[in-house]
Parts: C-alpha cells; structure tokens; sequence
C-alpha cells in the first residue's frame, strides 16, 4: 500500500511538471508503422483498457513524436466557361505542418485490479501562403493560410479480472482549441481581407476549398467500455467509447481593409461549439498452427456545430449577421492479415484493410444588409474516399538488450468531392463533382534498447503523400443553367518524424 501512495504522488508531481503530452503511439509500434491490430503491444491498453489489467507492479511511461509535413504544392484551379467566354483563376499554395504528440503516464496496481493515469498532449501548427492568377493577370492577389490545433487530456484508466475476462473502462477529459486563419491581398496592397465570410466561386476572395476560417475552444469528455478475453480459440479485444463537447465558445473575426492595414469594415461573430462522437474496435487473433491471424474492425463517426452572430462594425455598422458550420466525419476500417515467427527471436506481420472515410462540411451564413441574404455551403466539400492499406512490419532481436525494427505502409484511395454553393440575392447556384486518387507510402524504422528495468524505444518514420482530383460542373441562375464551371485540386506532401518511448519497470 505504501508503493501505491508513493506512486500516485510521484504520478501527481509529473503531471503537472508537464507542458503538453500524446496519444497511443508508443516507440515499438511507431519504429514498425503503427500497425495496432495487426501485432500485439503493451500500449495497446491505450485503446482497450481492459488490457491494463494484464501488467504487474507499477511501470511508468513516456513517448514524444514530432513529425515535420512540407506541403510542396496545394493548389486548385477554376474555369468558367460564361457568354463572355472563359475565365480562369488559379491558386499556388505550399507551406510546413509540424506535429507534436507526447504522453507521460503510469499503471499501478489498484484493489483487485490496475489503475492507470495518463497526461497527453496534441498539437500541430500549418503555415501555408501562396498567390492567385485572374484573368490572365499573374499574381493578382497574395494570400496567408494558417492552421493551428492543441488538446490536452487528462486519461484515466482501470481494469480488473472478472470470471476469465478482463473488464476495462477510461475516462478522459480533454481541453481543445483549434483555429483556422486566411488573409487574402491585392498585390499592389490597396486592399486586403481577414477570414473571408462568404465565398462561393468569386474572384481573390475564394479561399474556402482550402479552409472555413474559425476560432474555438471548448472541453470534451471520453467513456471507453472495454472487455478482454478468449472465447474458444479466439483471442477477443473489444471496445465501446463515445464522447461530447461542452463548454465552447467560438469567435469568427471578419476584416476588411482598405489599403490593407486601414480597417474599414468588418465583424466579429461570437458563438458556440457543440459535438457529439461514438466509436469501437474489435481485435480478433486466431492461431492456427506457427502462424496468428489478426483481424481488426473499427469504426468512429463524429459531428460537431460552430455558430456565431452579431453586428458589423464600421462600414457594416447597423447590419446583422449569423452563420453555424458543421463538420460530420465516418471512419470505417477492416482488414486482417497474418503474423508469423521466423524464430525465437524475430517475426515479421503482413496485412490488407479497407478504410472507408466519408466527411461532410456545411457552413450556412445569413444576416441582413438592407435586406436580407443567405449564403449556403451545403457539402463544401461532401467527401468520401474507399482507400486500400498494406502493412508490413518485422523485427529481430540482436540481443538479449538490443531489438531492430522496420515497417512500410503503402496505400491508394479512390476519392470523389462534391461542392455546391448557394447565394441569395443574385438568386445562383454553383454545383461542381470532382473524382480522383490519393496515394502514398510510408516507412519506419526503431529499436528498443533495455538497460535493467528501463526501456528505451527511439524510432524514425517518413513518407509522401498525394492527392488529385478534377471535374466540372454548372452555375444556374434562377434555375437556369449560365455557365459552366471546372475544377482542379492537387496536393503534394512529403513527412519526416521520430520519436522516443521511455518504460520504467518499478522494482
């Protein structure tokens, strides 16, 4: 009883030492791809606390990732074929992410079970600028991206036997703030616009294919259910978890300047952020003779609403406006493979999955300038992709201390992308359909190095990433079709990270 005292209050004094801290994304998994489902690791209690209960003793735990994205090329094209003939706008986009994930934590044993405590942290920061090209001017306007997102969480854990199973639960609570920033000029700098409000497919001032531009924080909750067992021959991991947001607050900040830096118009929208999401994971491992043969099913949907209103300040002073955005996103994966043991000391695991990924983002905004108007992003973009993954991952132990590690995740994706715009007082709608791939191949490479009761884990991972879409479309006014309209979207990325787990087996 006194280790376990001695061991939360060590527990209390490094968590709130920490600055920030990450997801599951421990050093042996990182070192072989990530491929959770596919082999088995301690840090797997991360996602089905049930298997917390499987430790001994009390272990204490750290992992730091950084992953550098440089965004060679994110551009879009836009044609209009109108009565008057085509007109042409083009955006060049390019810019850095970079991506940090920590965790520190420790289990203990806790009554008949065990008891985990757990500090995360997630951040990335997107920079991104680049310039447009109308009718036929090159670098008519210059424009600024940026993309920044922190959470925090606070994970608790607990699981115990019961009658030949493990029983598991968590409770995480978790603080976010997530913010999307665009600033467009006019080269010769006579004006200039912060966060853009309404949009559609308008001349240097439609930035919204990149981002919708926003400032939330709010806290969310998470309840994980979760049970572990073996059921004849079938080794079972299963987990339930659901969440929601509460407490958020949300601001959008319109400006417009003439020259760019003299504000002369503008609104600054305040409001809420509401969200709701459910999910689970089924893990299914079945030996058959030398060989194990894994299978995995997860699914996670997640909705979330931001609104805001107010009254415009300088040359939009006595006018109202209101808008609320939505984002849903459904992740479905499935796959299994196999797992074989080459010897006693190495093996290596190969296998296929499919992920269905669909997302949707509506944005609606409405107000009154002398009268009343609506703009209406109904699916901007409405997104679905059906991607094929492989996963290959091996290592070998070198020595009683020593083990090498390597993974490669190739995939290709089969992606379509609707976009439709609404806009009120000219009475026309713009509806565009865009089909394409997104591809890309990862790799990694770690080891794990183990001096007495403490491990470390580093590892290193890169990769490229591209997408591709074209289409076309058709603006109606009043219902009748007035021009044509096609569409262009490219992006090209390549990555480079690494990391470090840290495990401290308490004598």
């Amino acid at each position: 009883m006194k280790r376990i005292i001695m061991s939360l209050l060590c527990l209390s004094l490094l968590v709130f030492a920490m600055t920030g801290v990450a997801q599951a994304g421990q050093g042996r998994m990182g070192g072989m791809g990530d491929p959770y489902g596919l082999l088995s690791d301690e840090s797997d209690f991360l996602i089905h606390p049930a298997k917390i209960a499987n430790g001994e003793g009390i272990k204490f735990y750290g992992h730091y990732r950084f992953t550098y994205t440089d965004v060679t090329n994110w551009d879009y094209d836009s044609d209009w074929l109108t009565p008057f003939g085509v007109v042409y706008y083009h955006y060049d986009t390019s810019g850095q992410e970079y991506n940090h994930n920590a965790l520190l934590g420790a289990a203990t044993p806790l009554g008949p079970g065990r008891f985990g405590i757990f500090f995360t942290y997630d951040g990335m920061r997107g920079d991104y600028d680049g310039d447009e090209d109308i009718f036929g001017i090159s670098n008519f306007s210059e424009y600024d991206l940026s993309s920044d997102f922190d959470s925090f969480a606070l994970r608790l854990l607990y699981g115990l036997p019961i009658g030949g199973f493990h029983l598991g639960g968590e409770v995480q609570f978790g603080y976010r703030h997530e913010a999307n920033e665009t600033w467009i000029q006019l080269t010769d700098l006579s004006a200039g616009i912060m966060n853009y409000p309404w949009g559609g497919s308008r001349p240097w001032l439609n930035l919204s294919p990149f981002m919708f531009p926003y400032d939330s924080s709010y806290w969310e909750t998470l309840l994980k259910g979760s049970l572990e067992g073996t059921v004849g021959p079938l080794d079972l991991e299963f987990t339930l978890r659901g969440g929601f947001v509460f407490a958020g607050d949300n601001e959008w900040a319109y400006d417009y300047q003439q020259p760019a830096g003299n504000s002369v118009a503008g609104i600054n929208l305040d409001g809420d952020v509401n969200g709701w999401g459910i999910g689970g994971d089924l893990w299914v491992r079945y030996p058959v003779d030398t060989f194990v043969l894994p299978f995995l099913v997860r699914i996670d949907y997640q909705s979330k609403t931001r609104d805001g209103d107010a009254e415009g300040y300088g040359g939009l002073a006595g006018f109202f406006y209101n808008y609320e955005q939505e984002t849903r996103n459904l992740h479905l994966e499935a796959g299994g493979g196999i797992e074989k043991a080459l010897s006693q000391n190495a093996r290596v695991a190969a296998g296929l999955y499919y992920n269905y990924l669909q997302g949707r983002e509506n944005l609606r905004q409405w107000g009154i300038e002398g009268v009343p108007f609506t703009n209406e992003h109904d699916g901007y973009p409405a997104a679905t992709e059906h991607r094929v993954m492989f996963r290959l991952a091996g290592e070998a132990e070198l020595s009683p201390m020593v083990t090498l590690r390597m993974g490669l995740v190739p995939f290709y994706g089969w992606v379509r992308e609707d976009f439709t715009y609404y806009y009120s007082s000219s009475n026309y709608t713009d509806d565009i359909s865009l089909s394409g791939s997104r591809w890309g191949i990862g790799g990694s490479l770690g080891g794990s190095v183990e001096f007495g009761n403490f491990t470390m884990e580093p590892f290193i991972n890169g990769g490229w990433q591209q997408i591709d879409l074209s289409g076309d479309g058709e603006e109606t006014t009043a219902g009748v079709v007035t021009d044509l309209l096609g569409m262009d979207l490219s992006r090209d990325e390549w990555y480079i990270g690494g990391g470090c787990s840290f495990l401290y087996d308490m004598p």
